[in-house]
């Protein structure tokens, strides 16, 4: 019963994932691909990176590497011996500049220059892992399209994320230096590669499921006609996929885009990730509260709620009886509980079903994995993907529906330490 009345609240709400037509969102993202490939435009900006699989790598040299998140900028350095094996040493962490505060262009790249330091000393080259829409030069620098995941720097938009850094580091020792641009979910391909070489795959897709998410993949470059200057066969296209906007929104997805601070954009973002999820769990369960699905009680309770973030759900999904959860402080009988914990469940399902429609038209559209020996490698990163209780299974069912017993198209999921930031320093010692 409790089931049945959380699927008709959903649906009637346009949240419900039952009411995602698989096949037919898969094939629209394809068709958003193809034209974000092309000069026609799209949600999609499927950006060109000047990367590729396929290059060779200097070994025993340090590369700086910094990885600058959702949530955490990070430093080090990062070596490979002879076997591939990464090193990593003198790591640090700090808070991402522009997320406590706005940040003027001279505060943000000293921000950068401050952190940095210390470790550009031991190495000229760097690698530049920029969580945020960037276009990639041919040289590998790139320029900040617009910021994601709250961060207030306005003045860096339309900047040279590498340019910068270089000549503020250079102010402090004289020494020029190189730099490669690259997102996150290229670095995390990127480190993929590098930890399977004794694995043949069939391609390559580097998946975020954390803060924010996205998806890039390895696309035959006669398919990038925005572009006439690429060098090799194949490219890395960071597909930007947080930014889709056509897929069907329900009510509570509108309400919360109309409370950030860029409402209209990163759509599918704030559907799915981490740094939106929670606040979406707290829309719906008010939504369902405010139409009496709950004890009096719990529905008081729930239309007081703010703040709920994701840890705060997935502790509750983990744990759905412990007094320490904000949400369990919530219910008043065991029925509110049973059915928080349905209607929570099914938005994580959603936000699978959805990351499972993104990774599927990836390998639709590139036609690859058609070898069960020779699958397609997806290398998932993100706290999110592995800790948020029943998603990976989630996505997995789906992708096994879809992808293998309906198209005989096969992928296998891919974990490793520290992937951003080996592939970070493959691309700067490339």
């Amino acid at each position: 019963m409790s089931k049945t009345i959380i699927t008709q609240f959903l649906s009637q709400h346009g949240m419900y994932y039952g009411d995602l037509n698989f096949e037919a969102e898969c094939q629209k993202f394809i068709e958003e691909m193809d034209k974000g490939l092309s000069t026609e435009g799209s949600s999609l900006a499927m950006i060109p990176t000047y990367l590729s699989v396929k290059n060779e790598i200097q070994m025993n040299k340090p590369a700086v590497v910094i990885d600058a998140g959702g949530t955490n900028f990070r430093v080090g350095l990062v070596s490979f011996d002879d076997n591939m094996k990464a090193s990593v040493s003198d790591f640090s962490k700090t808070q991402m500049p522009g997320i406590a505060r706005e940040l003027s262009k001279q505060e943000f790249f000293g921000a950068l220059v401050d952190h940095t330091k210390e470790v550009a000393e031991k190495s000229t080259d760097i690698g530049f892992c920029f969580s945020y829409p960037t276009e990639i030069n041919k040289d590998k620098d790139g320029v900040l399209l617009y910021w994601t995941k709250e961060v207030k720097a306005p003045e860096v938009v339309g900047e040279k994320i590498g340019a910068n850094l270089v000549a503020g580091l250079k102010e402090v020792d004289g020494k020029d230096r190189t730099v490669a641009i690259l997102n996150d979910t290229v670095a995390t391909l990127l480190g993929g590669k590098g930890i399977t070489s004794h694995r043949v795959f069939d391609g390559y897709i580097g998946f975020i499921f954390g803060t924010g998410t996205n998806l890039c993949y390895i696309e035959n470059v006669d398919a990038i006609t925005k572009i006439n200057d690429a060098e090799d066969q194949t490219m890395i296209i960071n597909t930007e996929s947080g930014g889709y906007n056509k897929l069907p929104r329900g009510i509570m997805d509108a309400k919360l885009d109309e409370t950030s601070n860029n409402p209209g954009e990163y759509q599918l973002e704030k559907m799915v990730s981490g740094r939106y999820l929670g606040p979406l769990v707290q829309e719906v369960l008010k939504g369902a509260a405010s139409e009496g699905i709950f004890s009096a009680e719990c529905n008081k309770a729930l239309l007081q709620l703010e703040g709920l973030e994701l840890i705060d759900v997935s502790f509750f999904m983990a744990a759905p009886h412990n007094q320490e959860n904000v949400l369990v402080k919530c219910n008043a009988e065991e029925a509110d509980t049973t059915l928080m914990y349905e209607l929570i469940d099914a938005m994580i399902e959603r936000a699978a079903k959805i990351c499972a429609i993104k990774l599927s038209a990836c390998i639709l559209k590139t036609n690859t994995g058609r070898d069960m020996a020779r699958p397609v490698a997806i290398v998932g990163e993100g706290t999110t993907f592995y800790k948020l209780k029943g998603y990976k299974e989630k996505l997995d069912y789906y992708m096994k529906a879809y992808l293998v017993k309906e198209h005989g198209h096969y992928y296998e999921f891919i974990k490793g330490e520290d992937l951003n930031l080996i592939g970070t320093a493959i691309a700067a010692l490339s």
